[in-house]
């Protein structure tokens, strides 16, 4: 007869084990080796492994710990010892080996880990014992840490015990003496004790050491059912249980050097007692509605593909319908076959497009098992009932496609005409000589008695006069002002000459409350401007950075700082209280720093279009960019002041600017909310696309003023999303400064727009 190490040093004893390894598709552990990755060198690595084994030299690699949670409680880790593929081939050898011989001499009350046992056949077994009515009481017991806690010496002992070969033993303490490497530290750890959870042999040597106390157990005569660690006993009384208990706890501290969980349970057999996660009372088997909800939730994660369940949700149900349903009783399957048509119906409706066809769908449905006697039965019946779901589902999809291309269509044109109706909402005028009156056809600007331009007065919202000897009509003066239209003046370098507009703006009911604002509530409206500017600001650096970012990589340097000073203020805001008394010197600060840093971007971004912008220029700029910038908030502080003066707020008492006599300071804070979005955007845009923009002598030409002014206008006149409806950024304005007289009165807090971008 072979010797057993000569059968595991045997390369076709190695290859058996390999397949077994490979079919199981398990991890490989600290060396990295994966199992494809040793099935493309199996040839070379299995007769090396043989050889090693022949001389003695074999040598295990550590085993890889790592930590799962503990499925009674997710809180505790439980610490699995993972191992090389190498490794695990030469322990499945020695397992294949020694198993048969092992198995033969176990007790037949020994369920776990064994070829024809296995859970469900232990819970059958407990409930047939159950239905002895000599029994009363169960004695439910299971030893603390028992895989870590096994004696090496008692280990190696009770091998020898059992004839193995003294080399095949040394291979089998070896393995589990072998020490492990933390996951993440690779810090070694000797390993004293217990067998690693994780290891193939660990099982079949976790029997082999309890199998003296199995004997104990079955030598008491009465009925005992053990599954690794957790086992009962039934007794007869309570008393009984007790000593029995008492003794059980004896032979395991005294001959295994093993202790008992504690509190010990004894449980009449009239209540429902736990055992390997089934619920038994009076000899039926249910399951906790803790552990209903967790195979519910594991149902509810399943997927299905063209090929049926995934391999993951295969594993899931599978292990369902191997156990559970081997030993519930029917009403709780149809409940299981409930949750999974549920599913299914779920995967039909929000994923149909995994199928190609009804046919491919109902290939994958055919392949899934129900449980109960019922589902099974009517299993055509709900597959059809999927398939025409499926069905419905497609046809609607078809429709929504076809929805969402008109809508699409409808949105395209809605765009256009909007583009339209921004480019025609504004009338500029900066001909000298120049004519502007009424006519049937609605304004019309004429020079030396030729019409060069007409505009329809239904849709017209603003007049800007930026050049000099141009006449108006009385008509046309009092049909704007009937209609609140508007009528701007503005000289070459941008300047508020006046404007014409209806009396009804001069109402000034709310400038009592807003002169007699605390300054906290003050402080509150001026973070809300500032907080508006730096958001719109950082907004609009964004929308830049999105097309330029890997054009300019030096570009993200700035950017980088706009967004940490953004990150700064929005803590700041946070931790410090609007009542204190430096707060609007603080609150400026920040503005002035975020201000820094976005003009910062802006240079770096239009360097290279051929202007100079060396820094933020307010009055007397003679340079392109801040000419431009200049004109553009010109135009910019006209609306947002026919704004506040609509809203009944005084525009000279001001929040965060100081007064000045004769000066609209009021309307320099609230123009901070719309610069960037409504005049900076424009002037770069204009830069970017080379414009044939110019100033001379320090002012802006003609062509270029008249193409910044009707490009704000336009701007001004075009929609976008605000508190849930579409309205133009002139109605914004107006709307803004409607909220600021609500926060006077007392009845609203104010909230800045915000661009999206």
């Amino acid at each position: 007869m072979a010797k057993q190490i000569d059968i595991l040093c045997s390369e076709n004893t190695l290859y058996n084990a390999w397949i077994v390894v490979k079919e199981k598709g398990a991890a490989g552990g600290i060396d990295g080796v994966t199992i494809q990755e040793f099935d493309k060198e199996k040839k070379k690595q299995i007769p090396k492994l043989a050889e090693e084994l022949k001389d003695g030299t074999w040598k295990p690699y550590p085993y890889l710990e790592i930590e799962i949670p503990k499925s009674k409680d997710p809180a505790e880790k439980r610490k699995l010892g993972m191992i090389a593929i190498r490794d695990k081939i030469v322990q499945q050898a020695i397992r294949a080996i020694i198993e048969p011989r092992y198995d033969r001499i176990f007790v037949g009350n020994s369920y776990g880990y064994r070829p024809g046992k296995g859970a469900t056949k232990a819970i059958r077994r407990v409930l047939s014992e159950c239905k002895n009515k000599k029994y009363k009481y169960v004695l439910r017991l299971d030893i603390d840490n028992f895989f870590d806690s096994i004696d090496h010496f008692l280990l190696r002992r009770r091998l020898i015990g059992t004839g193995t070969e003294e080399e095949l033993v040394r291979l089998i303490m070896l393995c589990m003496q072998m020490g492990k490497v933390k996951q993440r530290s690779r810090e070694w750890m000797d390993t004293e004790f217990g067998t690693p959870q994780g290891a193939i042999l660990s099982p079949l040597l976790s029997n082999l050491y309890l199998h003296s106390f199995d004997q104990f157990a079955i030598s008491r005569h009465l009925p005992y059912i053990r599954y690794a660690d957790d086992f009962l006993f039934l007794c007869e009384s309570k008393e009984q249980a007790h000593d029995l208990a008492e003794k059980t706890e004896q032979y395991l501290n005294e001959k295994l050097k093993l202790s008992l969980n504690k509190p010990i349970s004894i449980i009449s057999l009239s209540d429902k007692f736990d055992f390997l996660g089934i619920t038994i009372k009076q000899a039926q088997a249910c399951i906790t509605e803790k552990k209903r909800e967790e195979l519910n939730q594991r149902i509810l994660s399943l997927e299905l593909g063209k090929d049926g369940l995934s391999s993951k949700s295969l594993k899931i149900w599978d292990g369902i319908s191997n156990y559970y349903a081997m030993l519930l009783p029917e009403n709780d399957l149809e409940s299981f076959d409930a949750y999974l048509f549920m599913r299914l119906q779920s995967i039909v409706s929000e994923e149909p497009s995994v199928f190609t066809s009804k046919t491919s769908l109902q290939s994958a449905l055919c392949t899934i098992n129900f449980l109960s006697k019922q589902y099974q039965a009517r299993k055509k019946l709900y597959i059809g009932e999927l398939v025409a779901d499926f069905a419905a589902k497609k046809n609607e999809a078809q429709l929504n496609a076809g929805s969402e291309k008109n809508k699409k269509l409808v949105q395209q044109r809605k765009k256009e005409f909007r583009r339209i109706e921004a480019e025609t909402s504004g009338l500029l005028v900066n001909r000298p000589g120049t004519f502007v009156g009424m006519t049937n056809r609605g304004v019309t600007v004429t020079e030396k008695g030729k019409v060069i331009a007409q505009h329809h007065a239904d849709n017209l919202s603003q007049i800007v006069i930026t050049g000099q000897g141009v006449s108006l009509s009385s008509n046309l003066v009092g049909f704007c002002l009937n209609k609140k239209i508007p009528i701007d003046f503005f000289d070459c370098q941008g300047s508020h000459l006046g404007s014409i507009i209806n009396a009804k703006y001069l109402q000034n009911t709310l400038w009592g409350k807003q002169s007699n604002a605390n300054q906290t509530l003050k402080n509150e409206i001026a973070l809300g401007i500032i907080s508006g500017k730096i958001r719109n600001q950082l907004a609009l650096v964004k929308y830049f950075n999105k097309y330029h970012k890997k054009l300019y990589p030096n570009l993200q340097t700035k950017f980088a700082m706009v967004e940490q000073e953004a990150n700064a203020f929005r803590m700041w805001r946070k931790i410090v209280p609007t009542g204190s008394g430096d707060y609007m010197q603080k609150l400026v600060g920040h503005e002035a720093q975020m201000a820094i840093r976005y003009w910062d971007y802006i240079r770096e971004l239009i360097a290279d279009d051929e202007v100079e912008f060396a820094s933020r220029e307010h009055q007397g700029a003679k340079d392109l960019v801040n000419s431009m910038l200049n004109y553009g908030y010109a135009i910019l502080y006209v609306r947002v002041w026919q704004a506040l003066l609509a809203a009944k707020l005084n525009p000279y008492d001001s929040i965060i600017h100081a007064r000045q006599e004769g000066k609209p300071t009021l309307v320099y804070d609230m123009v901070e909310i719309f610069r960037s979005q409504v005049v900076d955007r424009i002037v770069i845009s204009l830069i970017q696309k080379g414009q044939d923009l110019e100033v001379r002598n320090g002012l802006l030409t003609d062509k270029t003023r008249q193409l910044l002014v009707k490009s704000v206008m336009e701007r001004l006149a075009r929609y976008e999303n605000y508190l849930g409806e579409e309205m133009k950024m002139e109605q914004i304005i107006q709307k803004q400064a409607k909220l600021l007289a609500k926060v006077f009165e007392g009845t609203a807090k104010f909230k800045p727009y915000v661009a999206k971008w």
